[in-house]
């Protein structure tokens, strides 16, 4: 009580003490004390303390040490994050990650977790609703405890209870006791044979394991050694993945605002942190796959830990993950958030180089300055052709990216025949196809431009050097071209002050008056090794922050 009537008192006398002019709209510094205040909530999220503001009595103003304290705390680097957040939107809870192929499942009347798929339950037990009167629904309620010898845990057809139902012969085995990878320490019932752990299967030819989509339909595979080829309850697993996905991003951000990183890795790193569920993600659960929903395989040569447990949500490794990769723009947070490779480009262009699209205000007619009115090819379209013409080629540094995912698809050049994990420019097995892979990845139909074509690369021709340009460079290209033409630094630095000042540089239009502090500022940042805390201060010690809004 004493602690708050002292704060009351510092405080009353701080307003009576204070030259406020006649009215609220003249132009004035606020008081010491103010502005303290308003730097404590800016860089810390949070009021001064009592200490706090008592340490300024003696004080003409906040001193420098106290501005560089704050921005050297944790706190900081916290209420970074969420300044980074709003330019991300990095939530990606509503992204599908599982494969129905691979869900595991308590239905109501079962006794034990079982593959929700209707295909699975139909080759495992031969139909996709077994229910007997001898053992109820799925699998019976006992302990299956004979298999078939080599290990994998098959179970003996000799101890599975077989009935016909229609004309069809169902298997209805036992379950097993297993100690699931998002919950070792409480071992759940898992049907017998969604708990199998065979390692490998034969798939045309080729020693496949069972994770993998190719593999997975084998009625000798199941959800593996732990459940690890599986996705577990979404709370336990999906929105576990999807939370440190959020962390991933952050943590990048983390290393250029307070971990001695220049801002410029926000943009140009080719490392990244990686967390037991997203390294487990990658290992066994993407690369179940549907076509139908995200395509997040591992990249050729991607690093992935044969330590890190999915438990292990708090333990993080660096690894590289190659020389296209491009900071935070290429995190699957991020290219996840944003599916498609213009929704990237044109998030990219917002955040980083601090420009939105502004349609023309007029409709071109036919033949101005060579445009049409027909065409597919909207780069040449008349009034189609401002969007098109930056946003077609912008769109192309992404082109490698998977669309609704995040794997980096390293097309090979020239043509042949495609399949998943072997991408080439041009797929001669998709002109006319109806496949699912080609209808997602390729130009199908045979009257399109260019017919099997990979979508990126459908006009990469000499007509659009640009795309062409844009496609071998990748994102990183971009980013070297904004941090080496000056277009990042200006953005950053007009970013940091309308988040800190509450308003836009008076630098385009009518007033210009702030142009040459931009301009100083940016070149400040440059000099200083894009060091993120330096530009801060910088901002927070203008006139203009400690001054009346």
């Amino acid at each position: 009580m004493n602690r708050l009537l002292s704060l009351f008192v510092l405080c009353a006398a701080a307003a009576a003490s204070a030259q406020v002019p006649a009215t609220c709209d003249q132009p004035r510094e606020v008081d010491r004390y103010q502005l303290l205040r308003r730097l404590s909530l800016d860089l810390r999220g949070k009021v001064p303390s009592l200490a706090e503001y008592e340490a300024l009595d003696a004080q003409s103003s906040v001193p420098q040490s106290t501005i560089t304290s704050m921005v050297a705390s944790d706190d900081f680097r916290r209420a970074m994050r969420a300044y980074h957040e709003d330019l991300f939107w990095p939530n990606v809870t509503n992204v599908q990650l599982n494969n129905t192929n691979s869900i595991l499942v308590m239905r109501a009347n079962e006794p034990a977790w079982s593959i929700a798929s209707t295909g699975r339950r139909r080759t495992l037990r031969g139909d996709a609703d077994v229910s007997t009167t001898q053992h109820g629904l799925t699998c019976g309620d006992y302990e299956q405890t004979h298999f078939l010898p080599g290990g994998g845990f098959r179970p003996d057809p000799a101890f599975v209870f077989t009935q016909t139902q229609g004309g069809v012969t169902v298997r209805q085995e036992g379950w097993r006791m297993v100690a699931p990878y998002w919950d070792p320490a409480n071992p759940i019932k898992v049907c017998a044979y969604d708990a199998q752990e065979t390692a490998t299967v034969m798939v045309g030819g080729a020693a496949t394991p069972c994770y993998d989509a190719t593999a997975f339909n084998n009625a000798s595979c199941g959800c593996g050694a732990g459940l690890v080829n599986c996705f577990g309850p979404a709370a336990n697993v999906s929105r576990v993945v999807q939370t440190s996905l959020r962390e991933q991003l952050g943590r990048s951000v983390d290393k250029v605002t307070t971990g001695g990183r220049p801002y410029t890795d926000l943009v140009l790193a080719t490392r990244a942190d990686v967390n037991g569920p997203i390294n487990q993600w990658k290992k066994t659960f993407a690369s179940n796959y549907s076509l139908t929903r995200v395509y997040s395989l591992p990249d050729d040569g991607e690093q992935l830990s044969s330590t890190l447990q999915f438990t292990d949500t708090d333990t993080w490794q660096s690894v590289d993950r190659g020389p296209m990769h491009a900071g935070v723009t290429t995190l699957p947070g991020y290219l996840l958030r944003f599916q498609t490779n213009r929704g990237r480009a044109n998030r990219f262009r917002i955040d980083f180089e601090c420009q939105s699209f502004v349609p023309p205000s007029d409709v071109e007619a036919p033949g101005t300055q060579g445009c049409t009115s027909e065409g597919s090819d909207l780069t040449k379209r008349c009034t189609c052709r401002y969007c098109h013409q930056m946003l077609e080629p912008m769109a192309s540094h992404w082109g490698q990216f998977s669309e609704a995912g995040n794997t980096f698809l390293a097309v090979q050049a020239g043509a042949g025949n495609a399949s998943p994990g072997n991408f080439f420019r041009k797929a001669n097995n998709c002109v006319g196809s109806n496949s699912a892979f080609c209808n997602r990845f390729y130009i199908t139909a045979t009257d399109a431009d260019n017919p099997g074509a990979l979508i990126p690369y459908q006009y990469a021709d000499a007509q659009h050097a640009d795309i062409t340009a844009a496609l071998a460079g990748g994102p990183r290209k971009r980013a070297q071209e904004i941090v080496d033409s000056g277009v990042f630094g200006r953005c950053a630095v007009k970013r940091v002050f309308r988040n800190f000042v509450k308003r836009d540089m008076r630098v385009e239009g009518a007033t210009t008056d702030e142009l040459a502090l931009l301009t100083s500022l940016a070149d400040g940042f440059k000099t200083n090794g894009y060091s993120f805390p330096w530009l801060v201060e910088q901002v927070v010690s203008l006139p203009q922050y400690r001054s009346v809004r």
